[in-house]
């Protein structure tokens, strides 16, 4: 029924592609999306100042495409290229695309389809993972929010937005989704969608976090509508702009403050702890620092990151399952760093994490 509805009334859908250094997937990208069963698109690649052909691949697919917009700007980061993207979509429905993933063939009629058919602001699909020929599919449906069921305000504030803030009941990426570009709009007259803070990592996480409220409605699909890429542009890498989670732990926590929401205080400063655990990891599985790096970044964010503050002062009165939690409250900054290189160690020591690296240098090579 839904697919019928969406070819009788098929109104614009604005792809929008942040594009850097991605010649090598950006072809099976673009293709993917070209080739949609759903016609009306109008598809921006954004090129983020790439060094490499991909801005003359999006060129040649716009000479093909008459539905193809390329612009080029300098590299400001992926956040900034998905703004300067939307600030001139002209579709009524809007989704992302990472330039190294790519779509189903019917992925825009299916997410198109529930969102005529059922009339609300965002419809959630869901998407398989792909390592080169492996597939695994609906690897991101977690957490409780339903399928197959419209959810209405205030169920959506009361019942899943503090999955905003660690707690495992709605999945917070912005891709495999379709958003209805007035509720955008209704958003943008009371809050801010973005912002140049978080330049590279946690997009997602504060537009959908800051939008949340402002939606009417919500749909999710079990229907494949993504394939995300593992080992493409943010995948099993060192990422510089990691510390940005950091920073959205402190946005968020103002929003808890601000809505009084006491029961997703626990569930963001655990997950901050990992998020801090983590970077050091990084740090320390890419030679990034050595110990006396590490211990410095610890001791600044225990010391002067305001949701490292509240965090201690929380969990001096509370009991946490998560391991690490209190060498934090003690500034344990040996036993920290001693913990972190333990995480890495067993990470990267890993079965898993070995025939991950192996396989993604055999798609390197081939």
């Amino acid at each position: 029924m839904a697919m019928c509805e969406a070819k009788e009334y098929s109104p614009k859908v604005s792809i929008i592609i942040p594009l850097y250094n991605q010649e090598k997937y950006f072809g099976k990208c673009i293709s993917s999306v070209c080739k949609q069963t759903y016609q009306n698109l109008e598809i921006i690649v954004i090129n983020d100042g790439s060094t490499d052909g991909s801005l003359s691949l999006a060129q040649k697919w716009a000479r093909k495409d008459s539905r193809i917009i390329v612009i080029d700007k300098k590299n400001e980061g992926a956040s900034k290229a998905r703004v300067d993207g939307l600030k001139i979509a002209s579709g009524e429905f809007f989704t992302p695309v990472d330039s190294d993933d790519y779509l189903p063939k019917d992925a825009i009629e299916i997410l198109a389809g529930h969102m005529i058919d059922k009339d609300v602001d965002v419809v959630l699909g869901s998407m398989a993972r792909v390592l080169g020929w492996i597939k695994r599919k609906n690897n991101y449906d977690y957490g409780t929010f339903p399928f197959n069921q419209v959810v209405y305000q205030p169920e959506l504030q009361d019942d899943y937005y503090l999955g905003f803030f660690g707690k495992p009941c709605f999945p917070i990426m912005m891709c495999s989704r379709l958003y209805r570009m007035s509720a955008v709009h209704r958003a943008l007259k009371e809050t801010e969608l973005w912002t140049d803070e978080l330049p590279f990592v946690g997009e997602d996480h504060f537009f959908n976090l800051k939008l949340f409220p402002y939606l009417r409605s919500m749909y999710r699909t079990k229907e494949n509508v993504y394939y995300y890429r593992i080992g493409g542009m943010s995948s099993d890498r060192f990422s510089p702009g990691y510390i940005d989670l950091l920073k959205l732990s402190d946005i968020r926590l103002k929003l808890l403050d601000e809505r009084q929401l006491e029961d997703g205080y626990g569930s963001l400063f655990e997950e901050y702890a990992d998020c801090v655990y983590y970077h050091a990891q990084q740090l320390l599985e890419y030679k990034k620092a050595d110990k006396d790096g590490v211990i410095a970044f610890f001791e600044n964010e225990l010391t002067t990151r305001s949701v490292a503050l509240r965090l201690i002062e929380f969990f001096t009165n509370n009991v946490s399952e998560k391991q690490g939690i209190s060498l934090m409250v003690n500034h344990d900054y040996e036993g920290m760093y001693e913990y972190a290189y333990y995480l890495m160690k067993r990470r990267c020591g890993s079965l898993k994490n070995r025939l991950v690296h192996v396989l993604m240098k055999l798609i390197d090579i081939l």
